[in-house]
């Protein structure tokens, strides 16, 4: 009985002091009042809050986004570094020291790691082979597999090295000329011979120039150069000639050509001549009767008549060769009965000897 009075009384006296504690604390904060710009502030750190919020998930946004285009690179550098760790491990592997007398070979012994570690070993270097043999097959074959004794060309030899030929370099010009055909056509070509002891380059095509003389027309008289297709046909094809040529010590080269007579003439491309011609003088004796005064009157009229032109030179053409170094020219060719049309010509073309 006496416990449970003293606790009864301990609880209504806890009662009590709880009661009062509350009382105190409401006291303490009844006098508090918020600032006057409290809500201002708050107006002004909710927006601020939201802003931080949205910048660091863009920025979260934007660094996944870098991370995730730079980890190919990242890895392609790791597995590159890896395979190159690798090969350089299956080398010094591949380095065996001489083995002293009384030692076991390794993968043999009775360590309880030493066959795992020969069996890796072989792995890697049966990657390894691999690796290589796949590089070997997409290595282009090297020049040396062709036969020791064919040499390779002049021209791949000694393009890099050979200066262009000088003009003192190129002699001994000569000009040759075919027969013509029954059309008239007639080919030819032009030679010229490296002179010099050294090896040159043939700078250019040089000129073919076209002289006509006597009763030739100046006017319907043309040089072009040979291209598939047109009416040169007995010359070499146009896509076999070569890019350059390289001409050893007398070693020459040769520029061809073909005459074609223009169509609209005869079989040498001269016009034909006209139809009507000046009625010839009457004879002496092709009058009714000749007296001897008429005869001593024309004998007197005589010397007034005037003297006939010269006859006029057969028709012809000449072609003429210059180097592409310049002046003078090298070969002259001469086509005989010729009046007018078309020479076509190639570039240089080395020849054999």
């Amino acid at each position: 009985m006496h416990d449970a009075g003293v606790t009864d009384a301990g609880a209504s006296d806890g009662g009590m002091d709880e009661q009062t504690l509350r009382q105190l604390l409401q006291g303490a904060v009844g006098s508090i009042e918020p600032a006057p710009d409290s809500l201002e502030q708050i107006r002004r750190a909710v927006p601020a809050r939201r802003t931080r919020r949205r910048q660091a998930l863009v920025g979260a946004a934007a660094a996944l986004i870098l991370g995730g285009t730079a980890l190919p690179a990242v890895l392609h550098v790791a597995t590159t570094g890896d395979a190159v760790e690798d090969r350089h491990t299956n080398t010094a592997s591949s380095q065996h020291t001489p083995e002293e007398p009384g030692t076991e070979p390794e993968g043999v012994g009775d360590g309880g790691g030493r066959p795992d570690e020969g069996e890796a070993r072989n792995h890697d270097e049966k990657r390894e082979e691999h690796k290589e043999e796949g590089k070997k097959g997409n290595e282009p074959k090297p020049a040396a597999s062709s036969p020791a004794g064919n040499l390779p060309a002049p021209t791949s030899t000694f393009a890099p090295v050979s200066p262009t030929c000088d003009r003192d370099q190129l002699g001994k010009g000569s000009g040759t000329v075919g027969p013509a055909d029954r059309d008239g056509r007639v080919y030819g070509a032009f030679r010229v011979v490296n002179v010099s002891r050294a090896v040159c380059t043939v700078g250019g095509p040089g000129t073919v120039a076209a002289s006509p003389r006597g009763s030739a027309e100046s006017g319907r008289v043309s040089v072009v150069d040979h291209t598939p297709g047109d009416a040169a046909t007995g010359l070499p094809d146009p896509s076999t000639e070569p890019s350059e040529v390289i001409l050893q010590p007398g070693q020459a080269y040769e520029v061809k050509f073909a005459w074609i007579p223009a169509s609209d003439a005869g079989r040498n491309g001269c016009a034909k001549p006209g139809g009507g011609g000046s009625s010839p003088a009457p004879s002496a004796g092709s009058g009714a009767s000749a007296s001897p005064a008429g005869s001593a009157a024309a004998t007197q009229q005589q010397p007034s008549v005037p003297d006939s032109p010269p006859p006029t030179p057969p028709p012809a053409v000449v072609l003429s060769h210059t180097p592409d170094v310049g002046e003078p020219a090298i070969a002259d060719a001469k086509i005989d009965d010729a009046c007018a049309g078309t020479v076509y010509r190639t570039g240089p073309i080395a020849t054999a000897s």
